[in-house]
């Protein structure tokens, strides 16, 4: 029986794919930062939970630790845990983006990185780093997070070069707009305190990011995305699984940068 290691499981995607990797007969390593719902799989015969805060060194150890003590093997990884931002770069508090960097980015770097001796020593092993539409094109408003998931792109395409001859793979899974908690700190702005330059258009910004996340996608369905690039044996690196988001994808690589960039002002504002 194969094993998955999927960290911020507590909730939306990381919570569904906990528990369709156990209904399809994997055993489970569900990892969350709050230990409160760590008795949320208690029903579920195949999911052990563990608390894990990415942005700890010792806690990500420790967790894959004792991961393998209980499994006797982890056989893929998923790096789900992440937070979310919309807002202008000035209003933005540093305590938010160092925030954004220590989970988005270095929590991705430190679990993988700690799962490597472990996939190493025996030949085999899947990275799936669960990125973002917001990392491969970007939209108003989003500086910091598009940094962080940008910065997760690039790690993971350079990582499967030196990682192929190990037969260690790396995946990456870009999610659109899935209806998922991770957005309740986009739903209230104090817009009256913002400088008069921003508002209007950071309102009408707004007005259209909560219209897009009313009729996002159900996280169920990205769930089934991650388990079938687990259950993978090519070289395929992104998946993508709405299409919305491929059909963006697409217009980014056939337009021209200066046209998509109008597109994405127009139907944004």
């Amino acid at each position: 029986m194969k094993t998955v290691f999927i960290t911020g499981a507590s909730s939306g995607i990381g919570k569904e794919a906990a528990l369709l990797f156990a209904k399809r007969g994997w055993n489970v390593a569900a990892t969350m930062r709050n230990a409160e719902h760590l008795s949320m799989f208690a029903n579920q015969k195949n999911i052990k939970t563990y608390s894990l805060d990415v942005k700890d060194n010792d806690s990500v150890k420790a967790s894959i630790r004792q991961a393998i003590q209980d499994f006797g093997k982890i056989d893929v990884i998923v790096n789900n845990a992440g937070i979310y931002t919309t807002n202008t770069l000035e209003q933005t508090s540093d305590e938010t983006i160092h925030d954004i960097i220590e989970t988005n980015i270095k929590g991705v770097l430190s679990t993988t990185k700690a799962i490597l001796e472990h996939f190493r020593e025996n030949r085999s092993g899947t990275i799936i780093n669960v990125s973002s539409l917001a990392g491969r094109v970007t939209l108003p408003f989003h500086s910091i997070y598009h940094a962080s998931k940008w910065a997760i792109e690039g790690f993971s395409e350079s990582l499967c070069y030196e990682l192929k001859p190990l037969n260690i793979k790396v995946k990456i899974v870009e999610p659109g707009m899935v209806k998922t908690p991770l957005y309740r700190s986009a739903l209230n702005f104090p817009f009256e305190q913002y400088p008069d330059e921003y508002q209007a258009s950071f309102k009408k910004w707004h007005r259209f990011l909560m219209k897009y996340y009313e009729n996002g996608y159900a996280p169920e369905l990205e769930a089934k995305t991650i388990y079938k690039a687990a259950n993978s044996n090519n070289s395929k690196l992104r998946y993508t699984t709405d299409f919305n988001t491929k059909a963006i994808f697409f217009l980014r690589s056939l337009l021209p940068l200066s046209l998509f960039q109008h597109i994405v002002r127009v139907v944004s504002g």
